[in-house]
């Protein structure tokens, strides 16, 4: 995975900080509560980038089995087409031996 497929969801969380250290050091004006809070934003962006993660994996990982499904069953399609031609010319074969024998 390329970091620059997250990068609009890096910058959510760096703006979700930024405004939440603004809004604490505004009300609060305590230095202690405002690194707290940016530290549980991070947190909380960071488990949130985890996820987003963890998802498109699961996305490539379905698209990579769904195409190995998709080549086994027409592996298997293939495979009953030719089982279901050699039953059907020894079926053929089958009739025409009898053919042979009842108009002897």
């Amino acid at each position: 995975m390329n970091i620059r497929d997250i990068v609009p969801e890096i910058l959510i969380v760096v703006l979700m900080a930024v405004s939440g250290i603004v809004v604490v050091s505004r009300l609060w004006q305590d230095a202690v509560i405002s690194i707290a809070i940016l530290v549980l934003i991070l947190c909380f962006g960071g488990l949130i980038l985890q996820l987003i993660i963890r998802v498109r994996r699961l996305e490539m990982e379905s698209a990579k089995r769904e195409k190995i499904l998709r080549g086994n069953l027409e592996d298997l399609g293939r495979q009953l087409i030719s089982k279901q031609d050699k039953t059907s010319q020894t079926v053929v074969e089958a009739v025409e031996s009898i053919k042979t024998r009842m108009y002897r």
